[in-house]
């Protein structure tokens, strides 16, 4: 049993110092030049966003990008508020030719981006959620990126920090997903990224028929058609690592409505055609199973409570490696009280939101009809 435990312990390790290597190496890379600026399509899937989505509208009208060479489109997905009403009045505020809002036909958020998309005269379409904010160069970064070569980009998001404890441990919990995606990207491994910071080419978008496969499932907009375009071009994803490429979206505010989310993307995982990704995702399943056996397995006498510490303490040093790298970058301020609590509680919510969305249907701003 000792000997299972230090071989499980040790591949996690080396896992995640790999990673971290990944990440340093996707963040060194150099940027390119800026190309002549492509004509671009922002397009925003928003339901019942009425409290948020003026905020972001500020922001896309206020990008340094050439005001000819880009449009927004809002695609009213049923709002049950006053989401389009405050699009319509930004639009008349602020006369921006290239901004319109629709409503969309079917519901779901891959059926309005869809609906967007076909709608869209860009060359490339970038993708972000209503709920978030970007700064003045964020298009800028973005079309920097696109070689002739790129088919998709997808950039760094990061959960806005405030007072409470919880928001810290959200934003630091959050910063390992972007820093894993990026860092297999890092070695040609394209497994995560996320739909708030994604731009792919439009031509492409059909080439791969788009979401069709998974337009029922709840999740998936981003990694889905990622890997889709991942496997038709190999070379064609990469990531952005312009600072000015960072999204920020915002904390959920309570731990039901963080349950809620979580278990929609731990749900899309057996999707996946991918068998890498399936493999990996059981994988560190088990290994949170593991972390919470090592009590179970000291009190019955079958290990010793020092490689209990042993194990435990090569989680917290390689996991504090990679994270306090890739909060650094996002700029989030480091907290060792929200990492240490993390440290208590994380493999007990892997493992219960992992074997939870196995069986839940989770409902998503008032719908619960999504198969998972």
């Amino acid at each position: 049993m000792t000997f299972i435990i230090i071989a499980v312990f040790v591949s996690y390790a080396f896992m995640l110092v790999v990673l971290n290597a990944g990440w340093i190496n996707v963040i060194k890379l150099k940027a390119e030049s800026i190309h002549p600026p492509r004509f671009v399509s922002v397009i925003l899937a928003a339901r019942n966003e009425e409290a948020n989505i003026g905020f972001l509208l500020d922001d896309l009208f206020s990008q340094e990008y050439p005001p000819d060479q880009v449009e927004i489109i809002v695609v009213n997905d049923h709002s049950e508020d006053t989401t389009q009403a405050i699009v319509e009045e930004k639009i008349r505020k602020f006369p921006f030719s290239n901004c319109k809002v629709i409503k969309a036909a079917m519901e779901g958020k891959k059926s309005a981006i869809a609906t967007g998309v076909a709608l869209a005269r860009g060359e490339v379409i970038v993708t972000t959620d209503a709920d978030c904010r970007v700064g003045v160069l964020w298009l800028r970064s973005i079309q920097s990126c696109f070689n002739d070569a790129t088919k998709m980009v997808f950039g760094p998001v990061k959960i806005e920090q405030r007072e409470s404890l919880f928001s810290k441990m959200q934003s630091i919990e959050f910063s390992s997903l972007i820093g894993s995606g990026a860092a297999t990207m890092a070695f040609g491994i394209p497994t995560m990224c996320n739909g708030a910071n994604l731009a792919f080419r439009r031509e492409v978008f059909y080439e791969v028929s788009g979401y069709e496969g998974n337009l029922k499932i709840a999740s998936g907009d981003d990694e889905f058609l990622m890997r889709k375009i991942a496997q038709k071009y190999p070379q064609g994803v990469r990531f952005n690592n312009a600072r000015e490429g960072i999204v920020t979206t915002m904390p959920q505010k309570s731990i039901s409505q963080f349950i809620l989310q979580r278990l929609r993307w731990a749900g899309k995982w057996k999707h996946h055609q991918d068998f890498g990704s399936k493999l990996l995702a059981v994988y560190v399943f088990l290994f949170h199973v593991m972390v919470l056996s090592l009590p179970v397995l000291y009190a019955m006498g079958y290990l010793s409570g020092y490689w209990v510490v042993f194990g435990l303490l090569i989680k917290l040093i390689v996991e504090f490696m990679l994270l306090y790298h890739v909060a650094l970058w996002l700029t989030i301020r480091w907290h060792w009280s929200s990492f240490l609590l993390l440290q208590l509680f994380y493999s007990v919510y892997a493992v219960g939101i992992g074997i939870a969305s196995l069986f839940l249907r989770p409902s998503w701003k008032g719908r619960n009809n999504y198969r998972l």
